[in-house]
C-alpha cells in the first residue's frame, strides 16, 4: 500500500492550554487483484496530533482503505474533508453521508431516465 499526503497539514490553535491540533490527510493506494490487473483502489487516512507544550504529543488516526476506484473522486473527497477539517473520529460518518448522497443522486438520475 502506498500513502500520499494531500495538501499541507492544517494547524489549528486552541485557546485552552496553548494546545495545537495538527491534521494531516492522506490518500492510500492499493492494487486490486495482485498481479491480475492494473486496477487500483484508493482510501483515506486522517492523522490528528494534539500538541500541548510540556506534554507528549497525542496522536489519533483513522484509515479506511479501498473505497474509491477513481483517483479523481478520491482526491476530491479528501480535498473536501480537509477543507471541512474533518477529524479521525468523524471520518466514518462523513464517508457514510458522502456515499448516501451519491446513491440518492444516482437513484434520482435513474428515475428521471427511466420515465
Amino acid at each position: 500500500m502506498k500513502k500520499v499526503q494531500l495538501g499541507t497539514e492544517l494547524v489549528i490553535p486552541s485557546k485552552e492550554n496553548n494546545a495545537t491540533t495538527i491534521l494531516k490527510y492522506y490518500m492510500t493506494e492499493s492494487p486490486v487483484g495482485f498481479g491480475y490487473s492494473e486496477l487500483k483502489s484508493y482510501g483515506v487516512e486522517i492523522l490528528k496530533t494534539e500538541r500541548v507544550p510540556g506534554l507528549k504529543d497525542m496522536n489519533e488516526c483513522k484509515q479506511i482503505q479501498g473505497i474509491f476506484f477513481d483517483i479523481e473522486e478520491a482526491v476530491s473527497f479528501i480535498s473536501k474533508i480537509r477543507k471541512d477539517a474533518v477529524i479521525p473520529t468523524k471520518l466514518s460518518k462523513t464517508l457514510e453521508n458522502y456515499i448516501l448522497c451519491k446513491v440518492k443522486k444516482h437513484r434520482s438520475v435513474y428515475k428521471c431516465q427511466a420515465k
